[in-house]
């Protein structure tokens, strides 16, 4: 599951991203964010130990660059958050490759998800109220939230499906 949520909110961060990108009409900033995205997702992959935080460095520079190319901040917000939230499960992800048999790894793993879910809940609703303040808040937003919150709702039937 972790793993699962580690690739969802690298690509959730960095389709938002690209999105706005490309509603703004940046194509060399587009190309760019998807190269991060792929680039990331090969490193995950590999299991190269540095890339989740050059990752987040290089999505949280392009989030910034978004905001001074007057893109609405719930798209950068939410592509930055996302990109920390996967650098959080990627380096959560290794270190429970390397724990004891005698740890609680699901009591862990548990825990764990359950405080990114409520930073994730407080992330998506500051970018929701920045949208409605800046009159931004469109389609492709709802869709965007709807696909959080899909994600929110399978981790927590799986989670209650574990422990039935």
């Amino acid at each position: 599951m972790i793993t699962f949520s580690a690739y969802f909110t690298l690509w959730m961060g960095t389709l938002a991203l690209t999105w706005a990108y490309h509603q703004a009409n940046l194509p060399i900033l587009f190309w760019s964010s998807l190269a991060l995205g792929t680039l990331w997702t090969w490193g995950l992959l590999q299991f190269k130990k540095r890339m989740p935080i050059f990752g987040l460095i290089l999505i949280t520079l392009l989030a910034v660059i978004a905001l001074f190319k007057n893109i609405p901040f719930g798209w950068s917000f939410a592509a930055a958050l996302s990109g920390l939230l996967s650098y959080d499960l990627s380096n959560f992800r290794q270190r429970l490759r390397f724990a004891s048999p005698t740890e609680d790894t699901k009591l862990l793993q548990r825990v764990h998800l359950i405080r990114l879910g409520v930073m994730t809940f407080l992330g998506i609703t500051l970018s929701t109220i920045a949208m409605l303040w800046q009159a931004e808040f469109t389609f492709e937003w709802v869709v965007f939230m709807v696909l959080v919150a899909v994600w929110g709702i399978s981790l927590l039937v799986g989670w209650v499906r574990k422990n039935e």
